[in-house]
């Protein structure tokens, strides 16, 4: 009994290294597919709050689901088109930021009147700890003057720019093919009980499969729609922060933290930091980034701490330490996009592992109060 359960285990292990070979190699192919399913999930989850608009109760789910895709394609319009705007008005300004952060290093480090004298003895240094002092200051501002020199002589600000158009241009004909194949799977949706029933032939193993896929278009479509709304509250309050502070293009840096937030832990750390440095950028000072970081940061916390588990309740059972391996295994497979849908991908991994009985307790390792 217990050597089978430890064959089990070996062989999930096995097939879980080449699935995770399979995904790393087959990027481009597969990536789009598993986004367009788990967007599918997500727009059928959003067809519940569909279904609470008055004479909408009674439309079948797929109609729901329609229109609930018609509004995220609205929203994703809405978001191109700010975003689109924001770039084209923050490239030409980009050297005028550059003129302000070689201010503030030549505030901070700024150039020696007259040079100290070279061969002063170590024997005198160290008798004058003051003095020694003085020079480790000297050699210090030295080398940050000629790393600031360097960098800001060395930077491409219209290579930069080139690759930021680059990467939204790539990221469009992702979600275009992501929608695409949404739009089919949608279409197919409402037979797929049936082929699922002839497939296994089985009542049992196809009512078992039926109730495992219903599990997880529930927990994952919660979670993602749920997840949704919180990362929409936490970008308006941070452009609301950043607009009252005045820190410029707030609608970009907002729409950047509510999609870095996604990634778990580390998401909102770096969504956060990237106004954060466009403001020391803008006004060449310390004073007002410091705030407005403040302020942000701030409403991460009582978000992250107070609002989100409130809201997301138990959607996702899943250990922290757990959490934290899927996000450095899928972000080393897929990068960002890897990371953003680790949570999903390892919920949906914990749910078709808890349904056999020789797989059950890799799933209770998994989750985080041991109930699967």
């Amino acid at each position: 009994m217990f050597q089978g359960r430890v064959s089990t285990i070996f062989y999930s292990l096995g097939i879980t290294i080449m699935t995770g070979w399979l995904f790393y190699v087959g990027q481009d192919i597969i990536l789009p597919i598993v986004t367009a399913i788990i967007l599918l999930q997500i727009l059928y989850a959003a067809s519940a709050a569909v279904a609470r608009l008055p004479g909408l109760g009674r439309t079948p789910m797929w109609m729901r689901a329609a229109l609930a895709m018609i509004g995220f394609l609205g929203l994703l319009f809405a978001m191109s088109r700010m975003l689109v705007a924001s770039l084209q008005n923050l490239v030409p300004s980009l050297p005028r930021y550059q003129s302000n952060l070689e201010n503030l290093f030549a505030t901070w480090f700024p150039a020696p009147q007259e040079e100290s004298a070279p061969d002063t003895e170590v024997a005198e240094l160290m008798a004058s700890p003051s003095e020694m002092f003085d020079r480790g200051s000297e050699a210090f501002s030295k080398s940050m003057r000629e790393f600031a020199n360097s960098f800001f002589t060395e930077i491409d600000i219209a290579g930069i720019a080139q690759s930021v158009l680059s990467s939204l241009t790539s990221f469009g004909g992702f979600v275009f093919i992501t929608i695409l194949y949404a739009s089919f799977l949608l279409s197919e949706i409402t037979g797929f009980p049936e082929k699922v029933r002839r497939a296994f032939g089985n009542a049992s193993a196809s009512k078992d499969t039926l109730n495992m896929l219903a599990r997880i278009n529930h927990d994952i479509g919660s979670y993602l729609a749920t997840k949704t709304l919180i990362n929409v509250i936490l970008g308006f309050i941070c452009w609301v922060i950043l607009v009252v502070m005045g820190v410029e293009y707030a609608v970009l840096w907002a729409i950047i933290i509510g999609l870095l937030n996604y990634i778990p832990y580390i998401g909102s750390i770096v969504g956060v930091a990237f106004p954060a440095l466009f403001a020391i950028a803008q006004f060449g000072t310390l004073t007002t980034p410091l705030i407005a970081t403040g302020l942000m940061t701030t409403a991460q916390v009582i978000i992250g701490n107070v609002v989100e588990p409130k809201m997301l309740s138990k959607s996702v059972n899943l250990s922290p330490m757990v959490v934290l391996i899927a996000l450095a295994i899928w972000s080393a497979l897929w990068g960002i996009p890897g990371a953003i849908l680790a949570v999903p991908f390892t919920t949906i991994l914990m749910i078709i592992l808890a349904r056999r009985p020789g797989t059950r307790p890799i799933a209770a390792l998994l989750s985080s109060d041991g109930n699967v």
